[in-house]
């Protein structure tokens, strides 16, 4: 046996004509987003409780393909070693929207020093981006409460043990789905960019994160299709080409010899989450389903341009790589837009109280955790606290101090409380 089966998942109208002929004809019902996303939520609570076994199944698989060198990485320290080594003189590498690539690997392959792009954002080279209508969340077309779905066709690259077209470049690929049963790996791409990484590459790794393993090609199809229906009103928001990630691999110098083909098994703090209050976390697809409608997310200034959703910042606080997110306004929209029933929101505040266990509060969270305090003090001081308010230094003291902008609009504090007014209005 050589390679493993790589399988890319691509949108296609033509399934989707089929399955309405059929529904015409014999008056078959059409499975709707709701009977979906309770399909997508038992696939993944069986992974979940199988990790371990599916984990063992799929090394077994992949130690019998003769052509794959095989790395199981605790830390994502270790996967960016291995590629490190196996890079050679190489210094190109192509990345795909995968956000266990992007956000747990670039970081690290960049202090390597290697240049890393987003191949997609190249596919859009007649996208003028300054002509976009789409601008936030509340311009999506909302598909799924017109009860459409789109559909897929799945294609199996052909010519991965070839050597003719290679160029001298490595691709890291994030892996959607991969099949325990055979070893098989499964892709979601709505551009040209993976199918071009998987023929072009001279050294190809495919990213296996712990929670993608699947038992067979079927839940697989499922996984994929899940993350391909759920994440495309959330793709449209990332319509945005951006200049510095754009490189044309395709004028590197042609490469003579061997492909390398490497599979990464990625662990990275995933398997401490089991048993734990963040183990729910682990039926998460990656869809970005949650930013759909995230009041906070487009507004983000990230480091390193991570990509954003309120789980995968979670998760690198988890990995301890930042801190909690405490920007989160708590709306619950990520839980109901959520395919697999996730509660964010829940997760985030535990988070954030497990955190302030370990640590001690600064004086600004001191300050702002407890606006009943700050209340009392203005009501107690009244009416010099109002004019106090309104001297330019003490705006900038307290922009200083609380973090509240010193032009922000501030309630004004009056002599009686609210508690007081209903007590004397009773009486």
């Amino acid at each position: 046996m050589g390679l493993p089966s790589v399988f890319v998942f691509e949108p296609s109208c033509e399934k989707r004509k089929r399955s309405f002929a059929s529904a015409f004809i014999r008056k078959e019902r059409l499975k709707g987003p709701q009977e979906f996303r309770e399909e997508l939520r038992a696939l993944r609570m069986k992974v979940r409780s199988n990790l371990d076994r599916l984990l063992g199944m799929f090394l077994s698989e992949v130690h019998s393909l003769s052509g794959v060198n095989i790395c199981m990485a605790d830390r994502a320290e270790d996967a960016a070693q291995y590629i490190k080594e196996r890079m050679g003189d190489l210094k190109h590498v192509s990345l795909n929207r995968s956000s266990v690539v992007v956000n747990e690997l670039r970081p690290l392959l960049r202090a390597f020093g290697f240049r890393t792009f987003l191949r997609y954002f190249g596919e859009f080279k007649n996208l003028d981006s300054s002509k976009l209508v789409l601008s936030d969340y509340w311009a999506l077309p909302d598909l799924h409460r017109r009860n459409l779905l789109e559909s897929f066709e799945a294609e199996k690259i052909a010519g991965l043990e070839g050597s003719h077209g290679l160029r001298g470049y490595g691709a890291i690929l994030g892996v959607n789905a991969a099949c325990a049963r055979d070893g098989s790996l499964f892709f979601l791409q709505h551009m040209s960019n993976i199918s071009k990484d998987l023929l072009q590459a001279s050294k190809l790794f495919f990213i296996v994160p712990l929670e993608k393993i699947v038992e067979d090609a079927q839940e697989a199809s499922v996984h994929v299709k899940g993350m391909g229906i759920f994440g495309l009103e959330p793709l449209l928001l990332d319509l945005r080409p951006k200049e510095e990630e754009i490189f044309h691999f395709d004028g590197l110098p042609a490469f003579h010899g061997d492909r390398e083909v490497h599979v990464i098994v990625l662990d990275n703090g995933r398997r401490r989450l089991l048993g734990t209050a963040f183990s729910d976390l682990l039926l998460c697809i990656d869809c970005r389903a949650c930013t759909r409608q995230c009041p906070v997310g487009a507004h983000l200034s990230l480091p390193e341009d991570l990509i954003y959703s309120p789980k995968n910042l979670l998760l690198l606080y988890l990995q301890g790589r930042s801190r909690p997110f405490e920007l989160c306004l708590h709306c619950g929209r990520c839980e109901v837009e959520c395919p697999c029933g996730i509660d964010i929101p829940r997760l985030l505040w535990q988070a954030q109280l497990d955190f302030y266990k370990r640590k001690r509060r600064g004086l600004r969270r001191m300050l702002l955790d407890d606006p009943e305090l700050l209340a009392k003090a203005g009501n107690l001081f009244f009416p010099f606290s109002n004019a106090i308010l309104k001297m330019r230094v003490a705006r900038v003291i307290v922009e200083l101090l609380a973090g509240i902008h010193r032009d922000a609009a501030l309630p004004s504090f009056r002599a009686e409380t609210l508690r007081g007014l209903m007590r004397r209005t009773r009486g």
